[in-house]
């Protein structure tokens, strides 16, 4: 099993179970706990490494959110936001799990990166406002998190077997540009008293 596939897995196991053993650990990648033992000599190695994989993967997905500030117009923005969403969702176990585990979230470097991508996506969801593209009564944070929740949500539904893989993407999208657009057409300023 390659490194990658072995982290995404454990993240998997781990985003089904917080506290799960390496032992239940390596069960649920189909390996000893000898095997995951040589590789990652204690559990909080292992978590350390699934937290750095979260962080790669996540970098990866925020491409589309890159847009040129100066020149990004409505249609751009709103292609990029549909990658950024579609780009996300496999990433959702990585980040469910490790947004969450208190191991995790005490190493600084894993902190230092989530500010960072926080940072980046922020950035593309304040440009999306000033596009008249988002709802500017959201702060751009709950945005944000509200897709994570929305992605979690899936990642969840998918695992449970109540949802299906390929249906995700749908529901991921409807829902949150549902919630995150502003409506159209925009209501009519109030009168003024």
């Amino acid at each position: 099993m390659r490194e990658e596939e072995l982290l995404d897995a454990a993240a998997r196991v781990l985003a089904g179970d917080h506290s799960a053993s390496t032992v239940q650990i390596a069960a649920g990648l189909g390996i000893s706990r000898a095997t995951l033992s040589r590789r990652y000599a204690t559990r909080e190695a292992l978590l350390k490494a699934v937290a750095a994989r979260s962080i790669e993967v996540v970098d990866g997905c925020l491409a589309p959110a890159d847009l040129p500030g100066a020149s990004a117009d409505g249609p751009s923005f709103d292609a990029a936001l549909e990658d950024l969403v579609v780009a996300l969702l496999p990433a959702a176990h990585l980040y469910g799990f490790t947004s969450r585990d208190a191991t995790v979230l005490a190493d600084p470097a894993f902190r230092a990166g989530l500010e960072r991508q926080d940072q980046r996506a922020l950035a593309f969801l304040t440009l999306g406002q000033r596009l008249g593209r988002l709802r500017t009564d959201l702060p751009p944070y709950w945005i944000w998190y509200s897709l994570w929740g929305l992605l979690d949500a899936a990642a969840e539904g998918v695992r449970d077997g109540h949802l299906a893989p390929r249906e995700i993407g749908r529901l991921v999208l409807t829902s949150f540009l549902g919630g995150a657009r502003p409506p159209w057409p925009p209501p009519a300023p109030a009168p003024a008293a």
